[in-house]
């Protein structure tokens, strides 16, 4: 790939991807599942919390919490890579596909999940993702296009 130096707007919006992704991590510790038991009381789960469930007791764990626990974890990982590409990618255009690829499987992810278990958490993360695909295909067509200023 042709490496070109960032200019400014490129590098904001570079910045600003790895902002957004850091807030995606912190989604990470909002409730992302609910669960009405039938006593009336709701149970909810932030993929952290799903992912101390999975190391610590994976044996009294049927198979579908078992999946939503790797789901889980997958949910913490995604943000991880996209932030470290964003962050260490400063003249190649691999940030920008590494974020889309990384922006989608989120959605998959979130999406993957039964609407009637969705929470907060769920919602907000898949409205970023939507805003940082947006800052990603801008800072694409801005990598693709002529440089201005140097």
């Amino acid at each position: 790939m042709v490496k070109r130096p960032d200019i400014k707007t490129r590098k904001k919006l570079r910045i600003a991807m790895c902002v957004l992704y850091l807030l995606q991590i912190v989604f990470c510790t909002m409730p992302f599942i609910h669960n009405f038991e039938a006593n009336g009381s709701i149970t909810s789960a932030s993929p952290l919390f799903m992912i101390t469930m999975l190391f610590g007791v994976i044996s009294g764990l049927d198979s579908t919490a078992v999946t939503m626990c790797i789901l889980c974890t997958f949910m913490v990982v995604i943000p991880l890579i996209g932030f470290f590409f964003c962050a260490l990618d400063k003249e190649r255009n691999l940030k920008n596909i590494a974020s889309l690829i990384c922006c989608l499987a989120g959605v998959f992810i979130i999406l993957t999940i039964p609407k009637e278990y969705i929470s907060l958490g769920a919602i907000l993360a898949l409205i970023l993702y939507v805003i940082i695909m947006f800052l990603t295909s801008v800072a694409m067509v801005m990598r693709l296009s002529k440089d201005e200023e140097s």
